[in-house]
């Protein structure tokens, strides 16, 4: 039985991914987990943990084995001003960690999750494919920035023997948001009804199920030293809205406000946001990102992995189904 040892298991991907390889009943499954961490959704699986950082590397060496295939999908996804040191420290010293561990140690394979953020963009309705030239200063945005950065080390190591896959999920949604993600609240924000305005915008979204069968199917069609753009559907934020509310059979008007607008706002509204202990959700950064192009090709991953997708209506569907159903304290009475 393959040895398959995950980081970042309790994050959006990681919990859907380790739900659905231990119903494979093929692998042998140890997370590694940050000291503390819930692991109550894991109950009833026949799974291992080990407790310790990425950022400690005596702790990676001792944890990852010979012939073992790691699934890296640990990382720091922050949309707001706040937590850039941390955010580059775990998101590429920890990636650079993991690589050197795996190195030392001969994996058999390294599946490693990085982002359509690290893809240099391309001017508007262009596509974009699996990159062959990666440079953090090309791409905007802290994260996208970390993400480019560990993207190019793992590349880098490939020489040197490194057989790593790398995968590209774009913006991820679905069910078992445990965390919340900042799409999840979004959702959950437009349910409760507490945006009084829009903008115009869109993205690119892949069902979180969609992304976890991706890498399940690169464990083994994954071809060493390529890369996989997971993405969905772009989507329009008027789409997002008007999905959710025709669901809850409700209209509601939401007036949408010029972008210069909501730019020239967005430090105070992320404040606003941040002093409420809640995410915020039109920051700086999310408001490049759905202005941006985000035609992301997944023609080569449909080809050589198989990879699939879920309507992107269904998705925001089930997303808001399973919230209120697993955490209904997070919807208005």
């Amino acid at each position: 039985m393959n040895h398959l040892i995950i980081t970042g298991a309790t994050g959006h991907i990681g919990i859907n991914l380790v739900h659905l390889l231990n119903k494979s009943g093929k692998y042998d499954i140890k997370l590694l987990l940050l000291p503390g961490e819930d692991i109550s959704m894991f109950k009833g699986m026949d799974v291992k943990f080990s407790y310790g950082d990425i950022l400690d590397k005596e702790f990676l060496l001792s944890e990852i084995s010979k012939d073992s295939i790691v699934i890296h999908l640990a990382g720091y996804i922050n949309i707001s001003s706040h937590d850039i040191d941390k955010m580059y420290k775990v998101n590429y010293q920890g990636t650079m960690n993991i690589v050197d561990a795996c190195i030392t140690n001969k994996v058999k394979k390294l599946l490693y999750a990085s982002s359509v953020h690290a893809i240099i963009p391309a001017q508007k309705h262009l596509k974009m494919n699996e990159p062959t030239f990666l440079n953090e200063k090309l791409v905007v945005g802290d994260y996208a920035k970390s993400k480019a950065l560990a993207t190019k080390y793992v590349f880098s190591k490939i020489s040197d023997g490194l057989p790593a896959v790398i995968l590209y999920p774009s913006g991820v949604i679905g069910p078992r948001d445990y965390k919340v993600s900042d799409f999840g609240s979004l959702i959950i924000d437009i349910a409760n009804n507490k945006l009084k305005a829009k903008v115009h915008g869109s993205y690119n979204f892949v069902d979180v199920r969609d992304v976890a069968n991706g890498f399940v199917s690169a464990i083994t069609k994954g071809e060493i030293g390529r890369g996989y753009i997971l993405s969905g559907e772009n989507v329009t934020v008027n789409q997002i809205y008007t999905t959710i509310n025709t669901h809850l059979n409700r209209k509601v008007f939401i007036p949408t406000l010029p972008m210069w607008f909501v730019k020239l706002f967005a430090k105070l509204a992320e404040l606003y946001y941040t002093r409420r202990d809640r995410k915020p959700i039109f920051t700086k950064y999310s408001l490049y990102t759905i202005s941006s192009n985000c035609n992301f090709d997944n023609s080569y991953a449909k080809k050589h992995l198989g990879f699939k997708t879920i309507p992107i209506k269904v998705s925001l569907i089930d997303s808001l189904t399973w919230f209120q159903k697993n955490m209904p304290d997070l919807f208005q009475k």
